[in-house]
């Protein structure tokens, strides 16, 4: 496509997003003559549009403005519908849907359309993109904005009604007690009964796109009404108290960043030893579980989110900052929970697992993944490379999470004041887990130095410690920590300069004293050296 085509598809579509601006005006001033001439002419440049793309785009582009038009062409049709139906849902969904699927679709276009072939161009689209009415939130001044509610809480939902059902049912039956909400319903291009179902539900708010994924963020503006924004996925059934507590946890802790409830079926360990059968033990394990405490939030390097809750205006700066590699790529679905991860250790906000929020999760519904094994992990193997390209740090790489068999292993006293020292810890799972089990087992003031010989995991290291380091031989380590004594220290990756000797004898030598030590060994187990 040439570019002279491509900035004059973007201006109908931009054109076409007016019209529905217009649309939502005459409606809402009763102007229906108007709203019906402008829903004719929004139809027709549509359906030419998607004629257009389907003559001048080849079959495997990645300009799927066909599939885009689709989903604007299909909203229209039920907003129509709904003016004679149910009138009280067209101002909303002209704006929140039809209208973000339009701007959507144009921002899209731009990217695939444009950007790809000439990307002398990709500074225009950023430009582009922040001005967007998605990011309206973040051209607002912090005191002057205004939410209507305190917490927006969105369930995303593809086929799997059955899951729906329930995942709907169990917000409705734990609706928050003290916060001011609103539910919306996300239909991602459901063919299973999923969109007629969430229209029925009295006094929600739904968005449907029929076709799955080709409207990336298309909900960005829909969540800008909750300062709090709380995503759901369909297969999730929500544990007694825990919208409570996880709304608490975020509006009590502004470091808080992106906050996680522990669930069933999840990786990175986030699940809890809790046992029930049916809908009654859940309740009765969730009722006893979910009691909000400090000392159970614990903080990660990374979390998995089949829910999550985050401060709305953070959701919309990383939206808009991590974009292009979010809804711009091949591999936009590869790791997405790391990125999110990862922006939130580089921006100074905390990543917690929020134990006393427990929900109950069926794993791998919302988006499954196809195609054989071999293709899966070769999808994986592919996005973790250009997560590396990226960020410099392997997603899978040190210390990522932490290992399982060290906090068995490793008997850790209560003791407040402590100081915890991890020497080559990767992205520091391991040395952080230390301080949080510390922590929940009541200890307080503990303090955490990472220290590193490998720059590309200084910045993430920064995000969960005290102080983090970049150090060439232990003799250094006194004089940048500011201490010589530690009660943990953990040793994951070998220390460069020291060889032939026992670690506890470098250690010593370097004038660092300790109270007990863990040290990876070559052939991955752990030891634990004391000198008590």
């Amino acid at each position: 496509m040439n570019i002279e085509l491509g900035y004059n598809i973007l201006d109908i579509l931009k054109t076409m997003q007016d019209a529905a601006k217009e649309m939502k005006e005459q409606f809402v001033s009763g102007g229906m003559e108007l709203f019906d001439g402008l829903g004719m002419d929004l139809g027709d440049g549509l359906y030419a549009v998607r004629e257009l793309a389907k003559a001048e785009i080849p079959v495997g582009s990645r300009i799927r403005l066909e599939d885009a038009c689709t989903c604007a062409l299909e909203s229209l049709k039920d907003i129509k519908r709904l003016v004679y139906t149910k009138p009280e849902k067209v101002e909303w969904k002209l704006e929140y849907e039809l209208g973000a699927i339009i701007e959507t679709m144009a921002i899209q276009f731009f990217y695939w359309g444009i950007v790809e072939a000439h990307p002398e161009k990709r500074k225009e689209f950023f430009d582009f993109l922040a001005d967007a009415e998605m990011f309206e939130l973040l051209k607002v001044s912090e005191q002057e904005r205004k939410y209507p509610y305190d917490l927006t809480i969105m369930v995303t939902a593809y086929d799997h009604l059955d899951y729906s059902v329930q995942c709907v049912e169990s917000i409705l039956e734990n609706w928050p007690r003290e916060a001011r909400c609103e539910l919306i319903l996300f239909n991602h291009g459901s063919t299973d009964g999923t969109k007629e179902y969430f229209e029925n539900i009295p006094k929600i708010k739904v968005i449907n796109t029929a076709v799955n994924n080709a409207i990336p963020y298309v909900m960005l503006r829909a969540i800008s009404g909750g300062r709090y924004s709380l995503q759901v996925s369909n297969d999730i059934v929500i544990g007694k108290n825990a919208i409570d507590n996880l709304y608490r946890c975020a509006k009590e802790h502004p470091e808080y960043g992106y906050i996680v409830p522990a669930t069933s079926a999840v990786s990175n360990l986030q699940s809890l030893p809790v046992k029930y059968e049916g809908r009654e033990q859940f309740k009765e394990v969730t009722l006893k579980n979910n009691v909000y405490d400090e000392k159970r939030h614990e903080q990660r390097v990374r979390l998995c989110n089949p829910l999550h809750i985050m401060p709305t205006e953070l959701a919309m700066q990383m939206s808009l900052d991590m974009y292009e590699e979010k809804c711009c790529s091949r591999l936009k679905l590869s790791f997405p929970d790391d990125r999110n991860s990862l922006w939130m250790r580089r921006n100074g906000y905390k990543c917690i697992l929020a134990k006393d929020a427990y929900c109950h999760h069926f794993g791998s519904v919302t988006i499954g993944h196809e195609g054989t094994s071999a293709e899966r992990d070769q999808f994986y193997e592919d996005g973790r490379k250009v997560f590396q390209e990226q960020h410099g740090i392997d997603p899978w790489g040190t210390g990522f999470g932490y290992d399982l068999e060290l906090i068995d292993k490793w008997d850790l006293p209560i003791i407040d004041n402590a100081f915890i020292l991890g020497i080559n810890c990767g992205l520091g799972g391991n040395s952080l887990k230390i301080k949080e089990v510390l922590r929940e087992k009541g200890a307080e003031n503990i303090r955490l130095y990472n220290i590193v010989q490998d720059r590309r995991y200084l910045k993430d290291l920064e995000g969960i410690s005290d102080g983090a380091f970049l150090f060439e031989c232990l003799d250094e380590v006194v004089e940048r920590t500011k201490n010589d004594y530690y009660n943990y220290i953990i040793i994951e990756e070998p220390i460069a300069g020291c060889v032939g000797r026992s670690m506890k004898r470098e250690l010593l030598d370097a004038g660092l004293r300790f109270d007990q030590m863990a040290c990876k060994m070559k052939d991955g187990t752990w030891q634990i050296f004391k000198t008590l």
